[in-house]
């Protein structure tokens, strides 16, 4: 009878957590588009005025000139120029998006490609995180893989950042293994290797148009990346450059010295694993490359130009502005990504509200693609077969030290 009771309690509570979690995403894509007055007050802007035709947004100064007609009480009040709502804490206009405004200049055709395209990206990512575990000597089926992968999607959407779902990913996988801490290990080099696909194809494109100085202005950023991803490589896997660092010793000092030093080695090991990685890389500039060109067909929706001389600059800004979304600041990188695509495409590549949109579409294609990761924490399906659980609590099966 209690453990009948015990399950119905648990499945009552993943329910609760995970439509709290959907309450959470919905809550945060708004229907219609509101901006801040100056007193504090939220009002519905019912209409844009001269944000899609107005040449002048081409200018970074021309925020101040363009007006939104808002509605309190649902009747039209009056007009109040964008430069004129209150401000956020980097200076920028506090203003939302919403889907319906969103929607509409979308166009339809075009953003279902942009999904399609996003779909082997899921997969890949999912392949990608199954065979990473092997290296750690972790046996994961590629559909607990994928379902793990689901999962995680769909908890990027509630934790911060766009790599917050890690947590939620990190625990489930413990639960298939009892090597715990590298199962964890391996979940945060995997999103590692996510984020090392990004630099590499910023510093790609830059490197292929180093001649147009709208995309090497810019060189500095990837360039710094490369360099820290250089160092830090070197200073984990370099026996020579660990001694002269000393690293073991610095290790031995720490808190959870065990714990990190097991994370460490974990991490070391990649090294006997080299065509696995070299593998995981190639697969992570394909789906980065797709996701990437995913969101361009996107920003094409949504009308901005689609010149071939322009496509260097899409991928190289796009990725940029991913990685900037995974620093953990709010969830899915809002307000940082999107102060990013505004610096890096606006005027050139299309006018304020249209790099507005793109960065909406960018979370709307994610967030369609992660929907069936809820399930998987409602259903139970996280959690490892009865038959690996018996194999793991065997008493002839090494435990986790």
């Amino acid at each position: 009878m209690k453990s009948l009771l015990k399950k119905y309690v648990s499945i009552l509570l993943r329910t609760v957590i995970c439509v709290g979690a959907m309450c959470w995403v919905l809550w945060s894509v708004s229907l219609k588009d509101t901006a801040t007055l100056p007193d504090g007050r939220e009002a519905v802007i019912v209409n844009w005025i001269e944000v899609e035709h107005d040449s002048r947004l081409d200018d970074p100064c021309a925020i101040n000139e363009v007006s939104v007609l808002i509605a309190e009480n649902d009747q039209p009040v009056r007009s109040i120029r964008l430069g004129e709502l209150a401000r956020s804490s980097d200076g920028r206009p506090q203003f939302h998006v919403g889907l319906i405004s969103a929607w509409k200049s979308c166009d339809l055709k075009l953003f279902l490609v942009s999904l399609a395209l996003m779909g082997p990206v899921v997969l890949l990512q999912s392949i990608r995180f199954t065979i990473m575990m092997r290296a750690q000597d972790i046996e994961l089926s590629y559909w607990e893989g994928t379902k793990l992968s689901f999962a995680g999607n769909f908890f990027n959407y509630v934790a911060l950042g766009s790599t917050g779902g890690d947590i939620f990913k990190a625990y489930y996988v413990a639960q298939h293994t009892d090597r715990k801490t590298e199962a964890v290990t391996m979940v945060l080099i995997d999103r590692a290797v996510g984020l090392v696909g990004l630099i590499l194809i910023a510093a790609g494109f830059m490197l292929v148009y180093h001649d147009n100085p709208e995309i090497t202005r810019w060189w500095t950023i990837p360039t710094f990346l490369v360099v820290a991803l250089t160092v830090g490589t070197v200073a984990v896997f370099s026996h020579r450059v660990r001694r002269w660092l000393h690293v073991d010793a610095i290790l031995d000092r720490l808190p959870f010295s065990d714990q990190i030093k097991r994370i460490d080695a974990a991490t070391r090991r990649m090294r006997h694993h080299k065509k696995l990685m070299v593998v995981s890389l190639v697969m992570t500039l394909v789906l980065q490359m797709l996701a990437i060109a995913s969101f361009i067909v996107a920003g094409f929706g949504l009308g901005m130009k689609s010149r071939l001389d322009l496509y260097g600059g899409y991928f190289v800004y796009i990725a940029i502005a991913l990685l900037i979304a995974a620093i953990p600041v709010s969830p899915q990188g809002l307000g940082t990504m999107d102060g990013a695509l505004q610096i890096f495409l606006r005027g050139t590549y299309g006018n304020y509200s249209q790099v507005l949109f793109l960065g909406f579409a960018i979370r709307l294609v994610q967030l369609i693609w992660s929907l069936p990761g809820i399930l998987v924490p409602i259903t139970g399906a996280h959690r490892p077969s009865s038959e690996k659980i018996a194999q793991l609590q065997s008493p002839s099966r090494p435990s986790e030290l």
